[in-house]
């Protein structure tokens, strides 16, 4: 397979606000393949501003003018979380592939109509979860696939990041505090990531959801939208998970707990603590001998007690062994595997049902609180957050 070429991948991006700055432009910045052509953005102040520090070369207020340009192969949606839908379908409809900043949308009806317009036009699209990209997370689902920890059958993660951390500090408007442009609050802001990662590791369809999105901190003068979430899962091959988030907790917790039948594995990419001090770590029951145990495994394994000890025991002695992958920028990793998979035919590792079925599970919480009960998945309906208005196309 040759090599792509410099530039080869034209990229339009629609917003230019906090997430495009922060992540987007620098990430495009460092990819070879990708050619950042042009940004769109309604405040001037925004897209001049990002034209400057990035040199694009062309900004446009509508964002239907940029998806015009022909030499746009891959269009980036970092807009409000209102328009992810009506943004992705344009998008897909003038023939470009897209990364969708998450949430994928905010009704699982908008998710499941992504999907069928990227099927019709047959581009590709993607939910931007970048948690999957960090390093930790890889090696992860690698271990868990290969059986290191056995048949997975309960899992967990969590997120835990007050509204005063990147919706007062970083981000350039309030939208995020808004149900009639975010739907919702921790639920899509920080669930869109922990429920897509927790999917991925367990490996199987959600059948049943129950849960509650609420807010228990904030007056409604700052928002409506809720700060505490929890969620629970019941998978199709009987498998439990639960998503436990918030946005009221001053320094951030983040990561998974997954426990299988042969062993455990601890994740974390947002924040280390004491308490997880490192960003993966690894238990199996199984009987290994060293030349036997994964490699990631034996290169993480320093000796404790003498140096040649794994070199004789057989098998090896059982204990934890904590892995310090290189930090690296996940953002980055992720554009540029979206951009491998447009210039290569490949499949994105987030397909788009990925996205759709997230959603699923999200919206699911809200048909739960409604009806007090674990609600079956796929919804026989759409389910759309309290206080959310679809946009009327042609609004944005």
């Amino acid at each position: 397979m040759a090599n792509m070429k410099k530039g080869s991948v034209g990229v339009g991006v629609i917003g230019a606000g906090s997430i495009a700055n922060l992540a987007h432009f620098p990430s495009l910045a460092q990819i070879e393949e990708g050619r950042l052509e042009a940004t769109c953005d309604p405040v001037e102040e925004y897209r001049e501003r990002a034209a400057k520090q990035w040199r694009i070369p062309r900004v446009f207020a509508d964002y239907q003018e940029m998806l015009k340009l022909d030499s746009i192969d891959l269009v980036i949606v970092a807009s409000p979380n209102v328009f992810h839908h009506e943004h992705a379908v344009a998008a897909l409809q003038a023939g470009k592939h897209v990364i969708i900043e998450k949430p994928f949308a905010c009704t699982n009806g908008e998710a499941w109509d992504i999907v069928a317009v990227a099927k019709k036009y047959n581009r590709k699209v993607m939910v931007g979860c970048n948690y999957r990209f960090w390093e930790q997370h890889l090696i992860a689902k690698d271990l868990i696939t290969s059986g290191v920890i056995g048949d997975l059958k309960m899992g967990s993660s969590k997120s835990h990041e007050a509204w005063s951390l990147y919706h007062e500090m970083i981000s350039y408007t309030r939208f995020r505090a808004n149900p009639e442009l975010a739907g919702a609050g921790a639920l899509f802001d920080l669930g869109s990531h922990m429920t897509d990662l927790l999917l991925w590791f367990m490996g199987k369809p959600p059948k049943r959801v129950c849960g509650i999105a609420k807010n228990l901190t904030k007056p409604s003068t700052y928002t409506v939208l809720d700060d505490c979430v929890y969620i629970q899962i019941e998978f199709e091959g009987g498998e439990y998970g639960i998503v436990d988030l918030n946005r009221y907790s001053p320094v951030v917790t983040q990561g998974c707990e997954l426990l299988g039948t042969e062993g455990t594995i601890l994740t974390s990419s947002e924040a280390q603590n004491p308490y997880q001090s490192a960003p993966l770590a690894v238990y199996t029951d199984k009987d290994y001998n060293w030349e036997d145990l994964p490699e990631v495994l034996r290169d993480y394994r320093y000796p404790q007690v003498f140096w040649a000890q794994d070199n004789v025991d057989r098998p090896l002695k059982k204990r934890w062994i904590p892995i310090y992958p290189p930090r690296g920028w996940a953002y980055k990793k992720m554009v540029q595997h979206f951009i491998d998979c447009i210039a290569y035919d490949k499949e994105p590792i987030i397909r788009p049902e990925d996205g759709a079925v997230a959603m699923e599970v999200l919206c699911g919480v809200l048909k739960s609180m409604e009806t007090n009960s674990w609600v079956d998945l796929p919804l026989k309906e759409e389910v759309i957050p309290p206080g959310f208005k679809k946009l009327e196309k042609g609004n944005s």
